[in-house]
């Protein structure tokens, strides 16, 4: 277990790492109703991360990820496509930078105080499903979590570690939150303010060392 986990940590925390759900966290928190929206917000995350992991891992599983103890040849090839698509996405974050709408939020959060618990629970799922980074660092973390290991305890275990990791930037905000009270406010609106002015400097960032994590990976597979 602890191979496959050491190889799933870097795609784990490409998913945390998501400036719009650490924004939208915090503006639930801050709205009406917001323990209840953030709760639902929350679990909308992590029934999207785990299903869509867990669906990714059993096609990998049935598609000879793991074979007689080393990675499937298509586990390699499947690393280049992903760093080569995550390096477009680099060169289109950097495009974006200095982009007039930079600093602003974006307009699918300015109506999110008047959320109830279902468009919370949605938004959510919508953040991971609809979050080109965030699916292609899920199907990384499944199709290494398959062929690291032949154990089904070993892959159920990296399975809820990938699940919790990837977890921690809808969790930390609220535990922030519920553990300062009050005091959480200051906080959570310094997160936001920074999250917003910086975030297509941090996506280009992060693309950009995902990228390298994958194609080194995939070119190692092949050689």
């Amino acid at each position: 277990m602890g191979h496959a986990v050491g190889q799933i940590l870097s795609h784990a925390v490409g998913v945390t790492i998501s400036p719009l759900t650490l924004i939208a966290m915090i503006l639930i928190l801050t709205a009406p109703g917001g323990r209840s929206n953030a709760f639902a917000f929350a679990v909308g995350w992590i029934v999207a991360v785990s299903g869509i992991f867990t669906v990714l891992m059993a096609l990998s599983i049935i598609t000879g990820a793991e074979h007689n103890g080393h990675p499937g040849t298509w586990v390699a090839w499947f690393r280049l496509i992903v760093g080569l698509l995550l390096a477009l996405m680099t060169f289109r974050q950097v495009r974006m930078l200095g982009n007039a709408n930079e600093g602003t939020l974006p307009k699918r959060f300015q109506n999110i105080e008047q959320f109830n618990i279902g468009n919370s629970l949605a938004l959510g799922a919508m953040l991971v499903v609809a979050n080109p980074k965030n699916v292609t660092q899920i199907a990384a973390g499944a199709v290494t979590t398959a062929s690291a290991t032949a154990h089904p305890g070993g892959r159920i275990s990296a399975a809820l570690i990938f699940v919790a990791i990837a977890s921690l930037g809808v969790l930390v905000p609220a535990a922030v939150h519920f553990a300062r009270r009050e005091a959480s406010w200051d906080i959570l609106n310094r997160w936001e303010d920074w999250t917003v002015r910086h975030h297509y400097a941090i996506m280009a960032v992060l693309f950009a060392l995902l990228s390298a994590k994958s194609l080194g990976d995939g070119i190692s597979g092949l050689t």
